[in-house]
């Protein structure tokens, strides 16, 4: 009997270990124990969430998600908001200038933490049944797949604000807004290049971004900005066929005599940039520049994320070659 009870011992044992390894990672993926409504209305649990694609794999999400946290206060929120998504919970960026026109649609929805270190216990304190973040955040992913389903999102600077609006409508069924959003923004672009296509075609633009010591470029088309600019019939300056890779370039201050232009777009997109940019402009080339004798240098905050911020872009686009033209 000795014998008989210590084979059953241990066959017993590998069993309880593997049912309870079974309810710990269960639990440990649906925290708030909230079974979805389809799931509770239909015994048939393939229904209950639909499996989607994204960035670091893919994730089996809620059919008709009620409780989503971003981990993005600019892209995420801005497309969400055009997509009439009511979000519980964001992470906000601490140090950057924050959207006027995206503020409106977080008033009282709770911040968790910041973009660069989201507080993961305010997210689970939010039970949310969808967690999307951007595919940089990436080192966050194990431990928010725990809390809920979570989608990481390709970059939308380098795909564009079309693509990532499709993708974030096809994933939340909300693929009936898609064509009316685009249709309101081609019409700004036709509206814009009928008014300014002629005098723009002999003009130049350069973008430049200020960054503690030094300016930057970026290579067109790895930023929205750039993008919309593209569709808008503006003409950029020769120097960027030089930048062959996304990113950011340090430009020295004997190279931006190769960035003058007819206009000169000046990107600050944080709090300490204002400074940076006045102790820039004290260096003597900066005077030397003709897009500074001609006072067509224009400092903005080019917050440009996804359909809303990007209509307002055009808009400000318009009113600004409407007195520079």
């Amino acid at each position: 009997m000795r014998a008989i009870s210590t084979t059953m011992h241990h066959l017993i044992k590998p069993f309880l270990l593997m049912v309870l390894s079974f309810t710990l990672v269960t639990a440990c993926y649906q925290p708030n124990s909230q079974t979805p409504s389809s799931l509770s209305e239909n015994s048939d649990t393939t229904k209950a969430c639909k499996v989607v694609q994204h960035a670091l794999g893919e994730t089996c999400i809620p059919a008709n998600p009620q409780r989503i946290v971003i981990l993005d206060e600019f892209y995420l929120l801005d497309t969400l908001s055009a997509l009439d998504v009511k979000l519980v919970g964001y992470t906000p960026c601490q140090v950057c200038i924050p959207s006027e026109l995206l503020s409106e649609f977080v008033v009282d929805v709770p911040k968790l933490g910041d973009m660069a270190a989201p507080s993961l216990e305010k997210i689970v304190s939010l039970k949310p049944d969808l967690i999307l973040g951007l595919a940089w955040q990436e080192q966050f992913y194990p431990r928010l797949s725990e809390i809920a389903p979570t989608v990481m999102i390709e970059e939308p600077e380098l795909n564009g604000f079309i693509p990532t609006l499709k993708y974030l409508a096809k994933i939340l069924d909300k693929n009936e807004l898609v064509d009316g959003i685009l249709a309101d923004y081609d019409r700004k672009i036709s509206a814009f290049r009928q008014q300014f296509g002629e005098k723009l075609q002999d003009k130049t633009v350069s973008v430049i971004g200020v960054d503690a010591t030094s300016f930057y470029v970026r290579k067109l088309g790895d930023n929205i900005y750039s993008q919309v600019m593209s569709d808008a019939g503006v003409q950029f300056s020769p120097a960027y066929e030089t930048i062959k890779t996304n990113g950011y370039h340090p430009l020295n201050t004997e190279a931006l005599t190769q960035w003058d232009a007819d206009f000169l777009f000046v990107v600050r997109n944080y709090e300490r940039h204002t400074e940076d940019f006045e102790l820039l402009t004290q260096k003597p080339i900066w005077s030397t520049l003709d897009v500074v004798k001609n006072e067509q240098v224009h400092p903005m905050v080019l917050d440009v994320w996804g359909p809303i911020t990007v209509n307002q872009f055009i808009d400000d686009l318009y009113e600004y070659f409407s007195n520079n033209l």
